[in-house]
């Protein structure tokens, strides 16, 4: 009896979700990383990573925003580009893209066709081996790879997951490389030491091949020019070869996109200085100047190895990038912004948006957040800076994944922080934003951040509700 094609899909991907998960367990030990699983897992799918020119980006913060970006000005110029991040929000599509598209349920039951014989056959030798079989994200950055190979892309911008030493995508044999700025973030996995994140994140550089860095901060920035220098890697930074500034233009003048001003790109280059004004992009918040900044420096060093890559390419590129869940703004009246800030460091960039948008800073707003974030996080932190630009914090737990944070725990820490007095609690996320949602007035702000889970469950419903209330 024939199988339906949606049907063998939908028992592909169940199989596929039985695969160990590291984006669900709490903690991970460092030996569970193990790259030699993933080379040999490669070389017997025909190592489909060798097969179109890739540009690998490690770091902790903008990665998914630099992919994007450096995916979206790649299409612009014309190649057919495909861009992998993780994890995903809603579904698992939306880690594989080629020019903006993501993958379909066809695409991906092709690739699971080819694999799953294959892959069946690896586990059975891992497991002889007393080796684990191979995991969730070995698989998927394995068909991630596969599917770009088969959609004959041009280019493949690749976003690590965990790291960048050991980590599976670290596989690849980059033509350019991109470490984005570094923060306290897995540090159960990574180390509690910058020093020590940004040696594993510079573990994606490969010798002689060019490095755009956005990291800055004595400790990791040095790091990162070690191994550059170790592996005479050329080396380009940010704010020391490349800058981003506001462009100079009468108010009048100004046409906005995405509620931010427009800004102008700066690189050191010879014979003469680079300068690409104009620019702007529909991602909110000043530190996504920053991102901008590696994705044009990384398109200028492929313009530089004869990619044909011009400044009209780059404003339409980052003109067109758009990014679920990062500072995206989902409603107008009332405002609702979702942000995936799940540490520190991405808390505030959130905050500094927060603190810079007129319509949050109007004594007619009230500002309510819905908050939930992951166990090992650093949630008196993020805490300390959201809770006093909130009128109101309701605390959740998402249900879906095992790694959520209690509400007892945030509770406790709210109460420490001395903000008892406006914080609440439900028990899913629903609840939390229905709780914040069905009394707002049109002038209200709410803001939904702490972890990427927290939007994947809420995502689509908090949009459906805001359209339905018009």
């Amino acid at each position: 009896m024939n199988v339906p094609s949606q049907s063998k899909f939908e028992i592909h991907l169940g199989n596929l979700y039985q695969r160990i998960n590291y984006e669900r367990q709490s903690y991970v030990a460092p030996k569970s990383f193990d790259l030699s699983k993933m080379q040999g897992l490669v070389q017997r799918l025909g190592s489909p990573e060798l097969k179109y020119p890739v540009i690998h980006v490690a770091g902790t913060k903008g990665k998914g925003s630099v992919c994007t970006m450096l995916g979206s000005i790649l299409t612009a110029a014309g190649f057919n580009t495909g861009v992998y991040t993780s994890p995903h929000l809603e579904t698992i599509h939306q880690r594989m893209c080629v020019n903006g598209k993501m993958v379909s349920d066809e695409q991906m039951l092709e690739v699971f066709e080819y694999f799953a014989p294959i892959v069946d056959q690896y586990d059975r030798w891992l497991e002889s081996q007393n080796r684990r079989r191979v995991t969730f994200f070995e698989f998927t950055t394995a068909m991630a790879m596969q599917f770009f190979a088969n959609q004959r892309c041009d280019a493949v911008v690749l976003e690590t997951g965990l790291g960048g030493r050991l980590d599976s995508t670290n596989v690849c044999q980059p033509q350019l490389c991109i470490i984005t700025n570094i923060s306290l973030d897995h540090t159960k996995q990574l180390g509690n030491r910058l020093e020590k994140i940004a040696f594993e994140k510079s573990g994606i550089i490969k010798p002689n091949i060019p490095v755009v860095s956005g990291v800055v901060g004595p400790p990791s920035q040095a790091v990162v020019e070690d191994i550059a220098a170790q592996r005479s890697s050329p080396l380009v930074q940010r704010d020391r070869e490349f800058w981003v500034e506001p462009t100079s233009q009468p108010s009048g003048q100004r046409k906005q996109i995405g509620g931010e001003d427009r800004f102008q790109f700066r690189m050191k280059s010879e014979p003469a200085q680079i300068y690409i004004e104009d620019l702007q992009t529909q991602m909110l918040g000043r530190h996504q100047w920053d991102n901008a900044a590696l994705a044009i420096a990384a398109a200028i060093e492929l313009r530089s190895a004869g990619w044909k890559i011009d400044n009209h390419a780059i404003r339409k590129g980052l003109a067109d990038a758009t990014l679920a869940g990062r500072m995206e703004q989902v409603n107008s009246r009332p405002v609702v912004i979702m942000d995936m800030a799940h540490n520190p460091a991405s808390v505030a960039a959130f905050a500094a948006y927060l603190n810079q948008d007129k319509r949050f800073k109007t004594g007619d707003s009230r500002r309510s957040l819905v908050f939930a974030t992951t166990r090992e996080k650093d949630c008196e932190k993020m805490l300390a800076v959201l809770l006093p630009l909130f009128d109101r914090i309701v605390l959740t737990q998402y249900q879906n994944n095992p790694r959520a944070m209690p509400t007892q725990t945030m509770e406790s820490i709210c109460q420490k922080l001395g903000f008892s007095d406006r914080t609440f609690v439900k028990p899913t996320p629903l609840e939390a934003w229905e709780h914040v949602f069905l009394d707002a007035s049109e002038d209200d702000f709410i803001g939904v951040a702490g972890s990427a889970f927290l939007l994947a469950e809420l995502r689509s419903r908090v949009i459906a509700a805001c359209q339905k209330r018009g």
